[in-house]
């Protein structure tokens, strides 16, 4: 195993990463159980036995690799003070050229004319539920170099919903599948007992309720019984990109407030025929004040409809008074979720109505994500559920947690439907 600032044992499941020579080969596993480690301790192997390999790692976008896997690989992965690191920003270097002349590549499928103009020996891809299969069929065509005896796409997530085309994959036997445990993880398993932070851990995840703790915690490819949205799919509502001409659209703005739980900003743009979530905010513990500064900032020139917003009037004038205008939202829920569910649904042209893109998510709320909550519109659609009753009986109305994504969306929904001959029903924001 090759030295780093910590030597590396690989155990369970890591063990199999390094073993399996199967062509595609999906890591999987409940969060914070050592897959990234595992993955970047091949890569960097491969690189140091054969000379003159190439071998790539890469996310769905490229700005996302900076600060997770860049920092492992050069704070763990690598020696210390390493040459090959360089004195360029993570944010701006491209690759680590070994001294054997073995070549580590970082990229993402948002930037792919690199990555699709070489030729690699292995491909490592993180967070891959964020990719499409489109794009892992696109690494497979690059897998042409021939410094290794057997070329491998290798990719690792935590478990999402049970139809998700990674799952799929590899229930259909296109991929090897390894499954990797909390105990295959050195800081919470020593190999005989749970260390004091994999205790602590592993008590944050057993409070998770519902599906979060499926996957979280057990590390199974789960939904939630009782969805509000069971007409909506990742593949089929998420996109990579806007269409050409959206920019001269009719543009909305829909928000939910929070502090504790998240203040939640929407910018939707519509065709006319469909509604697309282009920009999003999704930040807790900030003031109102302060968000009002973003949505300016990011709203840039842009004009609005309508900026539909919850009825707290404090909060409203808070933005009213930074300049950000707003009316209040319909917050009718029994018509607002049957308006939502007519636009996720798939139409006769065999598209919906409604799509979200999927860089729409301004800034990443990293205390969210350390508290395995929903950090986006898009991650909250699997959660969002309709309450039971004691004897388990389902409610008629979903239950009130993680829905500030779902609230904003039902806003912005009932704002454009609520349209009539070309007149929002409504006070209009000031910027149309």
């Amino acid at each position: 195993m090759p030295e780093s600032d910590q030597h590396y044992f690989a155990r369970g499941g890591a063990v199999e990463v390094f073993e399996t020579q199967a062509r595609e080969v999906l890591v999987e596993g409940p969060t914070r159980t050592g897959k990234t480690r595992a993955l970047l301790e091949k890569a960097y192997a491969v690189a140091l036995k054969y000379p003159f390999a190439r071998v790539l790692l890469v996310r769905k976008t490229r700005a996302s690799m900076s600060e997770s896997v860049m920092q492992t690989l050069e704070e763990h992965v690598f020696p210390p003070n390493a040459s090959w690191v360089g004195t360029a920003s993570r944010s701006h270097r491209e690759r680590y050229t070994l001294p054997n002349g073995s070549v580590i590549v970082a990229g993402g499928m948002d930037h792919t004319d690199k990555i699709m103009s070489s030729e690699w020996d292995r491909v490592f891809a993180f967070e891959w539920t964020e990719a499409s299969e489109a794009d892992h069929e696109k690494l497979l065509t690059r897998l042409s170099n021939d410094k290794t005896p057997f070329r491998q796409v290798i990719c690792d997530c935590n478990p999402a919903h049970p139809g998700h085309w990674l799952n799929q994959r590899a229930s259909i036997g296109k991929m090897a599948r390894v499954h990797v445990a909390h105990r295959d993880n050195p800081k919470f398993h020593d190999g005989v007992d749970w260390t004091k932070l994999g205790r602590e851990y592993l008590g944050t995840l057993e409070a998770l309720t519902g599906v979060r703790r499926e996957r979280y915690l057990l590390g199974r490819w789960a939904t939630a019984d009782g969805l509000v949205y069971p007409e909506y799919g990742h593949h089929t509502h998420v996109i990579d990109a806007m269409p050409p001409g959206w920019q001269e659209w009719k543009k909305y703005r829909s928000i939910d407030f929070g502090y504790n739980d998240p203040f939640v900003c929407q910018w939707w743009a519509d065709s006319g025929e469909a509604l697309y979530l282009y920009r999003e905010i999704y930040m807790s513990s900030r003031i109102v004040s302060a968000h009002a500064e973003t949505i300016k900032r990011l709203s840039g020139t842009e004009r609005y409809i309508a900026t539909v917003a919850d009825h707290d009037r404090e909060d409203r004038e808070t933005l009213h008074a930074a300049g950000v205008q707003t009316t209040t939202a319909n917050k009718a829920i029994d018509r607002g979720l049957d308006a939502v569910r007519s636009r996720l649904k798939v139409q006769q042209t065999g598209r919906p109505r409604l799509y979200i893109l999927r860089t729409a998510l301004t800034e990443r709320d990293q205390t969210l994500s350390e508290a395995k909550r929903p950090c986006s519109t898009i991650e909250e659609f699997d959660s969002y559920v309709f309450g039971s009753d004691n004897a388990g009986k389902s409610k008629e109305k979903p239950v009130d947690r993680d829905n500030h994504g779902m609230d904003a969306m039902r806003y912005a929904v009932m704002a454009v439907d609520s349209r009539v001959g070309g007149t929002y029903v409504g006070v209009l924001d000031g910027t149309w």
